[in-house]
């Protein structure tokens, strides 16, 4: 009776294990993939790109969209089909390691460094605000992106695939090589990382409240003449802190997608050699998809927190839907408006141009044409239904 529950028990685990990594990973891709374009192209926006942090995000969201690409489509096929090329090819194995894990730590150390921008910008002493420049973040991401795939390059000679005993098949060769890696992620992408962003969050909240203490000592008798420029200055001012909470909130929501996952590897490693039963090794297997799933939804979600949580962000995006929709519409109109002009030469119907001429007025949300494009349309059709009762007759 014991082993039938255990064996039941078994079955469970490993099928909500199977539908976790298979749904909850196709969910997260799509968003992933969709946030992540919208972050690209919003923060593309002018308004938002005079300011250096903006290229910090815009690099991170750019790897992030890597780290979904390259992570998640393996982890979707590895329940529907006879072989994941990931498990079973060591050059597949390592190349999305190698990739991954790269792209990883770029998008996290583009964090800390678009953290560190916050403070010099925030601070208000003049040497350390002229740190904060499109110049310095362009040469800090090049750096970043070399030296995060440098990092990674012993991946390639310490992962392989196939692996006994070991949770995932494309994993560490050796105890050696997976203490490195474990040590290496762990330090890069979660400790060190984590640690830097809050200790200069909290520095960037300080300066915040201490420029906000001077500006209502030395700019509260506002004349008629200052206010024009008191506008301007309260205006960026919203902006900075707007994007100040879009990192904090994304340093939050990382940190804490991200840990489990670094604990848990470093508990795999040491218990690799053990002797473990199978429910153990179950609970293993749906905790390992748990973890693993969760690290992508931290790449995935920064979207949502900057539309959820910033104005300017959120404003930005609205000005990009309704210029959308009006480029959209001009470009409708001027195919409907050739569509008539070949209609009228080459058909000459009366019902199709009229339909036609409705369409376009849709399109332009012109009310009143289209009020009296659908009244002649209806009269039109009345006269041919009357003509042909009379032609009956």
């Amino acid at each position: 009776m014991s082993n039938s529950t255990s064996d039941f028990t078994i079955a469970l685990i490993d099928n909500i294990s199977s539908q976790l990594n298979h749904y909850i990973t196709l969910f997260v891709f799509i968003f992933g993939i969709i946030g992540n374009l919208l972050n690209i192209i919003v923060l593309s926006q002018p308004i938002l790109r005079r300011n250096p942090c903006v290229f910090y995000f815009l690099g991170s969201s750019a790897a992030s969209l890597g780290i979904i690409l390259i992570g998640l489509p393996s982890r979707m096929i590895a329940g529907n089909v006879s072989s994941d090329p990931t498990n079973t090819s060591s050059y597949f194995c390592k190349l999305r390691i190698f990739l991954l894990y790269s792209f990883r730590t770029t998008s996290t150390w583009l964090l800390v460094f678009a953290t560190i921008d916050r403070w010099f910008l925030s601070s208000t002493k003049i040497h350390r605000r002229r740190l904060s420049s499109h110049k310095i973040a362009y040469y800090n991401i090049i750096i970043i992106c070399c030296l995060s795939f440098i990092l990674w390059i012993e991946a390639i000679f310490c992962y392989d695939a196939d692996i006994d005993q070991a949770p995932i098949r494309c994993y560490g060769k050796s105890n050696s090589c997976r203490i490195f890696n474990d040590i290496v992620y762990a330090s890069s992408t979660v400790a060190i990382p984590s640690s830097l962003m809050l200790i200069f969050g909290l520095l960037t909240i300080r300066n915040i409240n201490r420029s906000r203490r001077t500006s209502r000592v030395f700019f509260s008798p506002i004349s008629s003449v200052g206010q024009g420029s008191s506008k301007r200055r309260r205006r960026i001012r919203r902006t900075e802190v707007s994007l100040t909470c879009m990192l904090l909130l994304q340093v939050i929501s990382l940190t804490l997608c991200s840990v489990p996952q670094a604990i848990h590897q470093f508990y795999l490693t040491f218990t690799i050699d053990m002797d473990k039963n199978p429910l153990h090794k179950a609970i293993e297997n749906f905790i390992v998809n748990f973890n693993f799933s969760l690290t992508y939804v931290g790449n995935a979600i920064p979207f949502y927190i900057y539309t959820l949580n910033s104005t300017a962000f959120r404003q930005t995006f609205i000005r990009l839907i309704h210029s959308t929709i009006r480029q959209l519409k001009i470009y409708s109109s001027s195919i409907l408006t050739r569509l008539i002009l070949v209609v009228r030469k080459v058909v000459r119907s009366s019902s199709i141009l009229l339909f036609l001429y409705t369409v376009r007025a849709i399109v332009r949300q012109d009310i009143r044409a289209t009020i009296y494009l659908c009244f002649t349309f209806r009269r039109l059709r009345n006269l041919k239904v009357s003509y042909t009762q009379h032609k009956q007759q």
